[in-house]
């Protein structure tokens, strides 16, 4: 059974380095571009040596897992929040994104860039596989902020649906133009949406749930429409802050899942798993016969090592619902962690995660 990567990695101590010297002004852009090449370079070299058959630049460039792909689209404005409590008790800065316009397709938007020098680094020896946040994750942000001036830009939601939607599909087809072959939207909105925390509030709040959950799989199909042949989807579902959502495959009107494995035209589906709780798994009565899972059992934000009869247990009742070929198994999310250090990660922690989930598979299949 092959492993597989959810996209982002801890940056190098080097980069890391540099990143804190660019912020204090003692070194300038082009040092710390220097730094990044140099830093994707290394990592892609790691993936490939692991025998990964998709490779990322590991997110190394951003600030922010999902706003800094959405500060790029045209229409869109960042706000600096340079104090203030935000998700958090104690004083900090933000970016915010705010809709100044019609939300559109940027040539020059600077993931391309990075793009480019990961297809120069890879070459033919791999998949170079783009991530980027889910459009749903977007939306709902969008939708959440209740800006006045949005009303005067987009006074019709299917408006902001077209437009979204429509800015995604032609940044994936640039994508594609240089050299992707694979594209994931890291979703966090769909898993929100199994929380009965969040979604009491969304209905306090006057949302229609239902509703809700037609525009989340319209908008994903939309954006991944028409797509080359040889260009792959898949949508990693987290649950957000929570990581693993809440997964529930009885079918009730709430029950957003279901649908979104059922109805979204994905070619791959990562799902975020708790070791040991064998009922989560269910959720793959509803994968359609040919479609391919990840089921993530790894704990990407711990330095300790799982129990590999538990992994291996794990992927064995994974395939009685989806066929070994189309199972696959990876961390249970990317590697990047601002509180790393706090947590006991090092730059080596997560070559050691993959190294020890790559033996553990081979032992399986050997036993198998």
């Amino acid at each position: 059974m092959k492993i597989e990567i959810v996209g982002s990695f801890l940056p190098s101590d080097t980069l890391y380095e540099a990143r804190n010297d660019f912020n204090k002004g003692i070194i300038d852009s082009s040092s710390l571009k220097n730094a990044e090449d140099e830093a994707v370079a290394e990592l892609v070299e790691r993936q490939l040596n692991l025998g990964l058959a998709q490779v990322t630049s590991g997110e190394l460039r951003r600030n922010h897992w999902d706003k800094d792909f959405w500060f790029g689209l045209t229409g869109i404005s960042v706000e600096r929040l340079e104090t203030g409590r935000i998700y958090q008790n104690v004083e900090s800065g933000s970016d915010l994104m705010r809709v100044s316009g019609r939300i559109g397709f940027n040539p020059a938007h600077p993931f391309f860039d990075d793009m480019r020098f990961l297809k120069s680094r890879v070459g033919s020896r791999a998949v170079c596989l783009q991530c980027i946040p889910s459009p749903c994750d977007m939306y709902l942000e969008i939708l959440l902020q209740r800006d006045d001036e949005l009303q005067k830009i987009y006074p019709v939601r299917e408006d902001l649906l077209h437009d979204i939607a429509t800015a995604y599909n032609l940044t994936l087809h640039e994508f594609h133009r240089l050299g992707c072959r694979s594209v994931q939207f890291d979703d966090t909105a769909c898993g929100r949406l199994c929380q009965d925390n969040f979604t009491k509030r969304l209905l306090q709040g006057g949302f229609d749930l239902i509703a809700l959950h037609s525009d989340f799989i319209s908008l994903l199909n939309d954006s991944f429409a028409g797509l080359p042949r040889d260009m792959k989807t898949s949508l990693y579902l987290s649950g957000g802050d929570m990581i693993v959502p809440e997964w529930e495959y009885i079918e009730y009107p709430d029950n957003i899942m279901p649908k979104v494995l059922r109805g979204v035209n994905a070619d791959k589906f990562y799902l975020p798993l708790e070791l040991g709780n064998d009922y989560q798994l269910e959720i793959l009565r509803h994968l359609p016969q040919g479609k391919k899972a990840v089921l993530g059992l790894v704990n990407a934000h711990s330095p300790f090592p799982e129990p590999l009869e538990m992994i291996h247990h794990a992927a064995a009742l994974g395939a009685r619902y989806v066929s070994p070929e189309n199972l696959s198994v990876s961390p249970r999310t990317g590697f990047k962690l601002t509180d790393h250090i706090d947590r006991g990660l090092t730059y080596e922690s997560q070559w050691q995660k993959l190294s020890e989930l790559k033996a553990s598979m081979s032992q399986e299949l050997i036993q198998g």
